[in-house]
């Protein structure tokens, strides 16, 4: 019996597939190339490119003068980093839906430069909760409410562990902003759950102010081209304008408009040397979405910047919390932290602490297959539960 891809080989169609590869790699290696030849004009000048000159007037995104600076890994003498991350496992069965949950706070303490003690919350393994869903949401809501689920239980957790142990700076995995979710109509069953997402969220925050811990979302794999955004905006054209570069290379930023097709991430992993990270701005400029506006007084103070902390992985996503500080004086010490704890593999620049929470907050699937498999023996074997797709007789 042939295999799906040798039946693919053979089809007529296979020719028509093999052109479309041939195409997306070609059109991936041309935007490189682009981006690379960008971001080499860019290093050949970034320590002369000074945002102090950018006319922000109407607004203030960009919170330093520094295009990019070089970070210097923390000594790691006396200090106490938290990390936190959840698992999610669902499945949707018939006539209900499953949710399982579990999120662990790693605690790793530091003594002259060396890791010697790391406790967990609530435990190294906690048991994972259950939630069922038995209301007939559609399968858009379904999706919102595992998300929000998941979000919940991690900052519900982080809150509680930072009453337990003191620590310095708390890292999460992911946003430090609601994801994937938005504020659900008025008359919609989800809207409670919503609100206390946006309450979680502030406590957390209020949390970490008072106790002046430092607080940052670690996102290893970003969507985002806010940077992107405000480079092409406010930084390129000066940079044309008011800078001494040869003809050629300011033809090569004039048409630089591919850049609005690329992430962050991907344009950055160009530019940014191992130990830089770039200059910092607000998470958003506007106030023009629910999520944004449903946080208050936070929302304008959660800033960004990207730092690249090993030689063969993208940039991180850091964002963080500054109420009364300069924010890129706190950038400075969160970078300088997360840059000692994230350069320990060539390929993979994550902090420690969040890589050990990964591995903790995982969940298996096995561990959903014991708890449908057990609702199934207590409601005895004539109730289907699993829905026709997941039962097919051939």
């Amino acid at each position: 019996m042939s295999s799906a891809v040798e039946r693919l080989v053979q089809s007529n169609n296979y020719g028509e597939l093999e052109h479309t590869l041939a195409a997306i790699v070609e059109r991936i290696l041309e935007q490189n190339r682009k981006r690379r030849q960008v971001a080499e004009v860019l290093r050949g000048i970034k320590e002369r490119i000074d945002l102090a000159q950018i006319d922000e007037a109407e607004q203030k995104e960009i919170m330093e003068p520094r295009f990019v600076a070089t970070v210097d890994q923390a000594h790691l003498t006396d200090v106490a980093v938290m990390g936190i991350d959840g698992g999610m496992l669902s499945r949707a069965l018939h006539g209900l839906d499953l949710i399982l949950v579990r999120a662990i706070a790693t605690i790793f303490r530091y003594h002259e430069g060396e890791l010697f003690e790391a406790e967990y919350h609530p435990s190294e393994f906690p048991n994972p909760r259950l939630i069922s869903v038995t209301e007939p949401l559609d399968a858009r809501e379904l999706e919102l409410v595992i998300g929000m689920e998941r979000q919940l239980t991690e900052l519900r957790l982080g809150v509680e562990a930072l009453k337990a142990h003191q620590v310095d700076i708390l890292l999460l995995d992911g946003s430090l902003v609601p994801q994937y979710v938005d504020r659900p109509p008025h008359s919609s069953r989800l809207l409670g759950l919503y609100r206390e997402l946006m309450g979680a969220f502030s406590s957390l925050y209020d949390t970490c102010t008072k106790s002046r811990i430092l607080l940052a979302g670690v996102v290893k794999d970003s969507r985002s081209a806010r940077f992107i955004d405000i480079f092409q905006r406010k930084v390129l054209p000066s940079l044309i304008d008011g800078y001494d570069i040869p003809p050629g290379q300011i033809s090569m930023l004039a048409d630089a408009d591919f850049l609005a097709c690329s992430r962050d991430t991907a344009f950055l992993d160009h530019m940014l040397g191992v130990g830089e990270r770039s200059f910092t701005f607000r998470y958003a400029g506007t106030l023009d979405c629910h999520v944004l506006r449903d946080l208050g007084e936070w929302a304008p103070q959660i800033y960004v910047f990207y730092i690249k902390t090993v030689p063969y992985d993208r940039p991180l996503r850091i964002e963080f919390i500054q109420s009364k500080r300069e924010p890129a004086h706190t950038a400075d010490q969160i970078a300088s932290l997360i840059y000692a704890l994230s350069a320990h593999h060539d390929a993979y620049g994550l902090p420690s602490v969040l890589m050990e929470a990964d591995v903790r907050a995982r969940l298996a699937e096995e561990e959903l297959d014991i708890v449908r498999d057990s609702i199934a023996d207590r409601i005895g074997p004539s109730t289907l539960l699993d829905l026709r797709r997941h039962r097919r007789p051939f």
